[in-house]
């Protein structure tokens, strides 16, 4: 029974985490960014390439005390995953990047329950990083 109300309780937690959609601008130059469904999703100008995102999401992440523990990358996709150094195996950040017609999506996802604030934080830093 305990159980149950456990897997309740955090099942809760998750949708009221990420369920509501938000959008606000960020940067400098007002990137458009949704958060939704524990994902904050925003593109980017053109003349960006994947593999930028994942250079500026490595030095945004190490800079806030992550720990890149899988990178991967090529000019049209990226994913770059860090986990925090004080936090516990399930907690970490993971940025996706991807070629969407001329532009590059930016996908930033943090684990085990969405913390739209920490979303934010680091793709501020990105943009900052970019030039954004």
């Amino acid at each position: 029974m305990a159980w149950r109300l456990t897997i309740s309780v955090l099942l809760l937690a998750l949708c009221q985490s990420g369920c509501a959609r938000t959008t606000a601008t960020q940067g400098y130059h007002d990137i458009r960014a949704d958060w939704s469904f524990g994902t904050l999703d925003a593109k980017l100008p053109r003349g960006y390439r994947a593999s930028d995102v994942a250079a500026a999401a490595e030095v945004a992440l190490t800079r806030m005390g992550f720990s890149v523990s899988d990178r991967s990358e090529s000019d049209d996709r990226a994913r770059i995953e860090a986990r925090h150094s004080g936090g516990t195996v399930f907690e970490k950040v993971v940025v996706r990047a991807t070629h969407d017609g001329r532009r590059v999506r930016i996908r930033i996802t943090t684990r085990p329950i969405g913390d739209e604030d920490r979303a934010r934080i680091v793709l501020d830093e990105m943009l900052v990083l970019l030039g954004l």
